[in-house]
């Protein structure tokens, strides 16, 4: 529901980008003001129609997706490399230096592997939410064209 109070606020903000604006009045470099490009009356430099997609957020999640995957296989080939490494070494004073730096190694892959995870799970309800909003804005626009 719009208040007086909001359309008051439109209106002021729509006023602004129709006045014109020279001298002193005139945006200088770092100033917080914006124009629409097409506020002077000249067409803008778009076509007219925003277009979006979720594409990108769904790529970005599937390469998240095979990040994990591939951390699990590094982690995996590391415990696999190591073993019997601490038997076949046995009295060399290296091989504890070497289980720290393992153990270090397979803890940094387990980490960036739920953080992948974590990601693709985030950047796949972005995609969600943007078809929705998506779906929600043309709507709108559809019943006010009515």
């Amino acid at each position: 529901m719009v208040t007086g109070q909001q359309t008051d606020v439109w209106r002021q903000l729509i006023d602004l980008t129709e006045r014109p604006r020279s001298g002193a009045d005139a945006p200088t470099a770092g100033s917080p003001r914006t124009t629409l490009a097409s506020a002077n009356g000249q067409e803008g430099g778009g076509s007219g129609r925003l277009r979006q997609s979720s594409g990108p957020w769904t790529s970005a999640a599937t390469v998240a997706d095979d990040l994990r995957s591939s951390m699990r296989a590094a982690k995996d080939k590391l415990v696999t490399s190591h073993e019997g490494v601490a038997s076949e070494g046995s009295g060399l004073s290296s091989i504890a230096a070497l289980g720290a730096v393992r153990d270090s190694w397979e803890q940094r892959l387990e980490d960036a592997r739920k953080e992948c995870e974590s990601l693709a799970g985030k950047l796949r309800k972005v995609a969600e939410d943007h078809e929705e909003n998506e779906a929600a804005t043309t709507s709108s626009f559809e019943q006010r064209g009515k």
